[in-house]
């Protein structure tokens, strides 16, 4: 299945492996904030609850494909590995690349 942002004209061309590639970078970190923040308001959710939705593994953090799913499952976007990776490179204090609850909540502006 093609991936594709939502809201965005699909592209006619193929990319690598046969996927669309009609992802763009418009969607950058301060969007990616204001979008998780305003979802958070929207379905009256923690930053506890949205990390423990998105750690589909309960290793107690989030790691790339987790985000992926986690941001396409609750806001619709599909977002490209550069994305997550800048998304992560953001959040991730200990350079651990991965998110934890901690690093989630200090970059939502969310305290304990």
């Amino acid at each position: 299945m093609p991936l594709q942002r939502v809201g965005e004209e699909k592209k006619n061309d193929l990319g690598r492996g046969g996927i669309v590639q009609s992802m763009t970078d418009e969607w950058d970190l301060s969007e990616a904030m204001a979008k998780l923040s305003e979802a958070l308001h929207e379905k009256d959710m923690s930053v506890d609850q949205l990390f423990n939705d998105f750690d589909a593994d309960s290793d107690g953090t989030i790691n790339g494909p987790e985000l992926h799913n986690g941001i396409k499952d609750m806001v619709g976007d599909v977002l490209s590995p550069g994305q997550i990776s800048q998304i992560i490179k953001a959040f991730d204090v200990n350079d651990d690349n991965r998110i934890d609850v901690g690093e989630l909540r200090t970059a939502l502006g969310e305290e304990e």
